[in-house]
């Protein structure tokens, strides 16, 4: 791969995540990514998918890279309606560098089970009350309260790519 695909979306540096176009993507960006900690990658990647306090969160886990927490309201997702009525969820993981290339891209359809299970969680938070203020202050209190490794106890489940 020659000419590096660029990344749709201007986005800050750190990790981001969103349901859109009928997946969920994982997006983390970083000033470059070395081959080392691509190849890294690779050799397998860890998603945890967990659910605290009607928080949705993935932890992402993988070669050399930070764990990476990722969190999901399906409250303000306009993909909602899709995501509910898919049978089989598909993931995607983005790292793009300081110039918005894309230096490695991975997908994985998740299993109905894992599909469900996922959805169930999202069915209960999309039955909480939203208060935009108040979710992020929940978000910001598991933050300070838990490393990302650490939400891995309130994990619903595994996918592995």
């Amino acid at each position: 791969m020659n000419k590096k695909e660029k990344f749709a979306y201007d986005i800050d540096f750190g990790a981001i995540m969103d349901y859109v176009e009928n997946r969920f993507m994982l997006v983390i960006k970083d000033e470059d990514w070395t081959q080392e900690e691509i190849d890294m990658l690779n050799s397998g990647i860890d998603l945890h998918f967990c659910y605290t306090n009607d928080i949705a969160v993935f932890v992402l886990e993988g070669g050399d890279i930070d764990s990476s927490d990722f969190y999901f309201n399906v409250q303000e997702c306009d993909w909602k309606e899709h995501l509910f009525k898919s049978d089989c969820l598909d993931v995607e993981i983005v790292l793009v560098d300081k110039a918005n290339d894309i230096c490695f891209k991975k997908s994985h359809t998740l299993t109905k089970e894992q599909s469900q299970s996922i959805k169930d969680c999202l069915n209960q938070q999309n039955e909480v009350s939203f208060m935009p203020s108040e979710y992020d202050v929940n978000v910001q209190g598991i933050q300070s309260a838990y490393e990302p490794y650490e939400l891995i106890r309130f994990e619903k489940c595994e996918i592995k790519f």
